[in-house]
């Protein structure tokens, strides 16, 4: 039944109540589906399980925030509902500088090299993620033909063989010419993608020479950073996320933004 004030008019405090808590519970029955599909079809990663974490706590709270009882109970509810929200806010700021940062691309195509970072196989297919990177990869080496490609990536979990390996064949099958490609095929990290593939190009150069580097939107500004801490003095194109990845990629990405603020990786 719908609550009525003293006037017998519809409670508008109420409605907006429960329309929020509507809002809480489809945006975290969103995060888990987004968590479950990529699971299912590319791979199990920190970002995944943060996200189902995230969606479940929002699928939760949609639930349960006007439904405490008690005094101790009711002060938890007050102070949950001043913070998940701030929280959450915070976090959508965060995603979308990001989005904006890594859309806005400095490249010249005037670069010696363009460094393309690895982003996971499902098995040694490459990922859609890395599949975009590839393709942004493609465009750039027709937009500057006498740019070396080098591609970095090791070999993670559930991988049948290196990143750098499967993209290599990817660009080479897509027109890139072999000669032109150099792989970097032990790298476990955004950090060590840039620190093994800068000695591959230091020993390939006989003198100084000027890099690109292509990944996703989400991981432009980390990257760059990292790419920096690394002696790397780099301009950046980026690759689009596909939309599916969306959620679990901006959640992860904001994992590792924290881990490289505490450690500088």
């Amino acid at each position: 039944m719908t609550p009525v004030d003293a006037a017998g008019g519809s409670d508008p405090v109420g409605g907006g109540a429960r329309a929020a808590g509507l809002l809480w519970i489809v945006v975290g029955a969103v995060l888990i589906l987004d968590a479950v599909i990529v699971l299912f079809t590319i791979s199990l990663n920190s970002g995944v399980v943060a996200t189902f974490v995230l969606g479940a706590l929002y699928l939760s709270y949609g639930l349960y925030r006007d439904r405490t009882r008690g005094r101790a109970r009711n002060l938890l509810s007050r102070w949950l509902k001043v913070l998940v929200p701030t929280v959450s806010v915070l976090l959508l700021l965060l995603f979308v500088c990001l989005a904006v940062f890594g859309r806005t691309d400095t490249v010249s195509h005037r670069e010696d090299a363009v460094v393309v970072l690895g982003a996971g196989l499902k098995g040694e297919e490459v990922t859609p993620s890395l599949r975009s990177r590839l393709d942004a990869a493609v465009g750039y080496s027709v937009a500057n033909p006498d740019a070396v490609v080098a591609v970095s990536g090791g070999q993670g979990p559930g991988e049948t063989i290196p990143e750098g390996l499967a993209m290599e064949r990817y660009l080479v099958a897509h027109g890139v010419p072999e000669d032109r490609i150099l792989r970097e095929d032990r790298s476990t990290s955004t950090h060590e993608n840039f620190v093994l593939t800068k000695g591959l190009l230091d020993a390939h150069f006989d003198a100084d020479y000027t890099t690109a580097f292509i990944t996703n939107d989400y991981h432009v500004f980390r990257a760059g950073n990292i790419a920096e801490n690394a002696g790397i003095d780099s301009t950046h194109a980026h690759a689009d996320t596909p939309w599916i990845e969306i959620p679990v990629a901006y959640v992860r990405e904001a994992l590792a933004i924290t881990k490289f603020v505490l450690t500088g990786r």
